[in-house]
Order: structure tokens, then sequence, then C-alpha cells
């Protein structure tokens, strides 16, 4: 895992494998507070889902129950905090989307992942997390664009990057 890219309220991370994307999910989730959103872009296949198992599984749940919701939109998951996956591909449009409950998940005392979350940003919280995973030419290495948005805690976002900087080759 190396970071490439540093700015205010956004780095860049390349992984070459599977173990780093593993790594970097770990990291920020040992990083992150509650209750946080985090908005998961990507095209199909990047490793939404993937990087969503790996984050669930260094909270303490079973990697094994996480899956693409795509036809449920919404699973939960037994962590500590738990964690809300939402799949918006198949949300028709904001109004669908609220109607899931969002609102709510969002003032809970615990992780709300949404993929494809950039087909919705206005129903997202003041603050969250964004994170883009982009395919490379090669099988299981990706760019990873991670950013506060919004007025987001800067302490935290602070957190995230300097574990991210530790960690990185």
């Amino acid at each position: 895992m190396k970071l490439v890219d540093k700015s205010d309220r956004r780095l860049t991370v390349n992984t070459e494998s599977l173990d780093e994307c593993r790594h970097l999910a770990e990291i920020i989730a040992r990083s992150i507070q509650t209750p946080m959103c985090i908005a998961l872009v990507g095209t199909l296949g990047a490793g939404k889902t993937q990087w969503t198992r790996y984050f669930a599984a260094a909270l303490g749940a079973n990697p094994k129950e996480v899956c693409s919701p795509t036809f449920v939109l919404l699973q939960e998951y037994s962590s500590k905090p738990p964690i809300f996956h939402l799949d918006a591909y198949r949300v028709g449009d904001e109004e669908e989307m609220l109607e899931l409950g969002i609102e709510e998940l969002f003032e809970r005392d615990a992780v709300t992942i949404i993929e494809w979350a950039d087909r919705f940003l206005n129903v997202l919280p003041p603050s969250y997390l964004m994170i883009e995973i982009e395919m490379t030419p090669y099988e299981y290495s990706r760019t990873v664009h991670i950013a506060a948005k919004g007025n987001g805690d800067v302490v935290q976002w602070k957190g995230i990057v300097a574990a991210i900087e530790e960690r990185s080759g």
C-alpha cells in the first residue's frame, strides 16, 4: 500500500493486492468514530463489496455474511459498532432512497456504508467519508481516493490520514 497523493481533505492510495486492500479497510475501520457514513464509489467489479467485507471483518462481523445487497438493498451486520450496508445501484430515485429509512440510519451509533452513493449525493448526511475505488490494468491492483466531504470532523479525518501515512510503504 502506497500513499501517492495527499491534500487537505483528500488522499490517494495505491493497493497492489487483496491483502493491501484489506489492510487499508482495516486502517480506516480502526480510525472511525460513529455515527459514520461511508460513500463507496466505483465501477462494477471495482471491489466495493470486497472492501466492505474487509471493513466489516475488522469490526468483528462475519465476513462470510457480507454480500452485495443489490437485490435486498439493505443488510445489517453484527459488529461493534453495527454496520448498515446499502446498495443504491437498483434504487430508482431519491424518494425511494429516503423510503429505505436512510436518514434514521445516519443518526444511529453505527457505520452506514452505501455502494453507488454517487447516484444520491443529495441524501447523504452533512459530512461523510467518500471512498472511490478505481480499477487498474492489473488484476488486484486498485487506486483508492479517500475524501472527507462536507463539514466533517477534522480530528477524525486527521486520524484516518495519520493512520494511513504511518502504515503506507
